[in-house]
């Protein structure tokens, strides 16, 4: 948070003494503004410190991306150290060559790799919401979700197909700067596609679930909590379901 914090103060600031010429010119400035002595020490600061804490963020969740993956192919849930660092320094590696080799135009690209990530984020986050507030009502049976055998199986097929259809669907309306949709300049270069991409997989998901209903659980189950007591040695059930 404070590095966070020390790179976005710097920034405002540093909008502020540009005024309209911080748009579009941004790195320039604020090279411009590092000469040497105390300005040029405080400027390199609160640019180091504010990328260190994010990079380390990040490195953090890349590992925890790739472990949720990997263990849930390989149903291992413990991950050595080793491997740990192993991730983290791919992850940390590949990022590093990326914007090395964008370094021209990062900035630019960056940006539209993020937007068209959103083609991808939105049916998801539709579905889920549809499916926690409307189907199952917070009534998710924990341990299952990690059991291939369980109530909910290996595969949602109905969910990963309406996703599927969700991210193909925003296809035509994405604006971006490397891919523009077939019907974008009949919007006048509008991007609604996260628009389509929420409604239209949330609608589809809803009524799917109505038709089909899945094996919902009853009520909330929470996982395997064992707590044993020193005192009398006993352990807790097994799972606690909850009202």
């Amino acid at each position: 948070v404070i590095g966070a914090q020390a790179s976005m103060v710097f920034g405002v600031f540093a909008a502020a003494l540009a005024g309209k010429n911080f748009a579009h010119h941004e790195v320039s400035f604020i090279v411009g503004l590092g000469g040497t002595g105390a300005v040029a020490a405080a400027l390199y600061f609160s640019i180091a410190f504010g990328k260190v804490t994010i990079t380390t963020l990040n490195a953090y969740g890349s590992f925890m991306s790739i472990a949720t993956i990997v263990s849930g192919f390989r149903g291992n849930r413990h991950i050595s150290g080793a491997l740990r660092l192993t991730y983290i320094f791919a992850m940390v590696g590949i990022a590093t060559a990326l914007a090395l080799l964008g370094k021209d135009s990062f900035l630019k690209d960056f940006s539209a790799f993020i937007l068209f990530l959103l083609a991808f984020f939105t049916p998801w986050s539709a579905i889920n919401l549809v499916d926690f507030y409307c189907i199952t009502k917070e009534r998710y049976d924990i341990p299952a979700l990690s059991d291939p055998n369980g109530r909910y199986g290996r595969w949602n097929g109905m969910g990963i197909g309406i996703y599927v259809l969700g991210v193909l669907i925003q296809m035509p309306f994405i604006s971006t700067h490397f891919y523009t949709g077939p019907l974008v300049a009949s919007l006048d270069d509008t991007d609604i596609s996260w628009i389509i991409g929420l409604i239209v997989p949330a609608v589809l998901y809803y009524v799917a679930a109505k038709t089909w209903p899945g094996n919902v659980a009853d009520r909330l189950i929470l996982p395997t909590e064992q707590n044993a007591s020193p005192a009398s040695g006993s352990v807790a059930p097994a799972h606690v379901e909850v009202n």
